[in-house]
């Protein structure tokens, strides 16, 4: 890591009112890579240019990627900073840097002792923030992966000084993978932490199909090693003929050594894909009920902090700054609960609802299986449209509506439009010869 130095001291002149400072951090995979990266930006720096190619970079990136809604300023701003923050503690699609560590709710390490969780890595990248990621940038998701892969060996180990078999995902991780969490009881008890992990490794499955992930780059061993943690985790009682999870920690931590926690059994039965956002605001939206969802999304920006739109962890400012767990949060109640997304293993599915003073919600982007797609909608339509594809041989898609189970083909750079239902995005059958 290079740095440019920060003065003890930031002066105004005499009748001056208003001055820039610009201070560059540069981290790279090998003092070599960094000293070039910072040379760089200082020769742009120089020039007058940094600036200019910051928003230049950032305006391409806007182009195939965007959450919107017409409806109230204060929701629009907290949208587009949410994914503002999240996608710029991550590498940059399409570039190749430092290997990345994961996604703290914090982001980057800061604070003292015990602020911002120290920059470890928990259950939140995986449930909270990654939905959103994989959407648009599958790139940036399986990097995310790939930090559950190199910290394998750590799992293991977890597991086994639990005397359990398999692998036992740190409840607060950090380069190794072993558990840091500075209380035994969490890493001890917070298993679900794996079924949030593996629940990433599916979702990004169905959107992508990448083979490779599993069969060449570990994430196979990923998934079977979890697997091999809940079987030896359980217990079996011969008499009721039910297996048994027995002495864990909830997301509710104020409970400890819960017996068959509702949510951490749904995840261990993997049954978690056909609703696997919590947040009551999607729930709601699921049940059409939209006063009650509205209610939910109102109160979910509170945490936002005035000029530059950052979360913080409680609404009075306290916990946590920058805080990604939330906005990975409140962009899954629009993305996920306004459009009524899931990822499937057949599809995308969709149920839209335009909650009160949103008239219109326009996402684009949406990665499924080589395509990219813009999908917007209002009380009374749908509008679909395939932008691109990226792969050489992304499957033809279309648009199944329920229950009518029409069939609308997704042809590339045609808007297909259609009444307000609900249905899925999926491949078309294969043509016969």
């Amino acid at each position: 890591m290079l740095w440019t130095p920060v003065p003890p001291a930031l002066s105004l002149g005499e009748g001056e009112e208003i001055r820039t400072w610009d201070f560059l951090t540069v981290v790279g995979g090998s003092q070599e890579e960094a000293q070039a990266c910072l040379t760089e930006a200082l020769e742009l720096q120089a020039r007058g240019s940094l600036y200019d190619t910051h928003a230049h970079a950032w305006a391409h990136f806007w182009t195939g990627c965007s959450l919107d809604v017409a409806g109230p300023l204060a929701l629009r701003e907290a949208l587009r900073s949410s994914l503002y923050y999240l996608f710029s503690a991550l590498p940059q699609p399409g570039t190749s840097g430092p290997v990345c560590h994961g996604l703290s709710p914090g982001g980057l390490s800061n604070g003292s002792h015990g602020e911002c969780y120290w920059g470890h890595i928990f259950w939140d990248q995986d449930l909270w923030m990654f939905p959103n990621i994989l959407m648009f940038h599958p790139e940036a998701a399986r990097a995310l992966l790939e930090y559950r892969i190199q910290t394998l060996a750590g799992a293991l180990e977890n597991a086994r000084a639990l005397s359990y078999q398999g692998a036992k995902f740190a409840w607060e991780s950090a380069n190794s993978g072993l558990e840091v969490c500075p209380e035994d009881i969490y890493g001890a008890q917070e298993v679900h932490i794996n079924g949030a992990v593996v629940l990433a490794f599916q979702l990004y499955y169905y959107a992508t199909q990448d083979l490779q992930l599993f069969q060449e780059a570990g994430g196979w061993d990923v998934v079977s090693a979890v697997a091999e943690f809940w079987c030896s985790r359980v217990e079996w009682n011969a008499e009721e003929k039910k297996f048994h999870l027995r002495g864990v920690m909830p997301p509710d931590e104020y409970h400890t050594g819960v017996n068959n926690s509702v949510y951490t059994n749904v995840l261990v039965q993997n049954r978690s894909v056909s609703n696997p956002w919590s947040m009551f605001a999607v729930g709601w939206m699921e049940l059409k009920d939209p006063s009650r969802a509205q209610g939910l999304l109102d109160r979910s920006i509170i945490n936002v902090t005035e000029p530059f739109k950052v979360w913080t962890e409680n609404a009075d400012g306290s916990g946590a700054v920058n805080f990604l767990t939330g906005m990975g949060g409140f962009l899954q109640a629009v993305l996920f609960g306004c459009t009524g997304f899931r990822i499937t293993c057949t599809g995308v599915t969709f149920d839209p609802l335009c909650l009160t003073g949103i008239s219109r919600v326009c996402v684009s982007g949406i990665f499924y299986q080589g395509n990219r797609l813009n999908f917007s909608f209002c009380k009374d339509s749908v509008t679909v449209e395939v932008t691109a594809q990226t792969w050489p041989r992304a499957p033809q898609l279309e648009a199944e509506l329920w229950p009518s189970r029409a069939q609308l083909p997704l042809l590339l750079g045609h808007k297909v439009s259609f009444p307000c239902s609900a249905g899925r995005i999926q491949r078309s059958p294969p043509s016969l010869p």
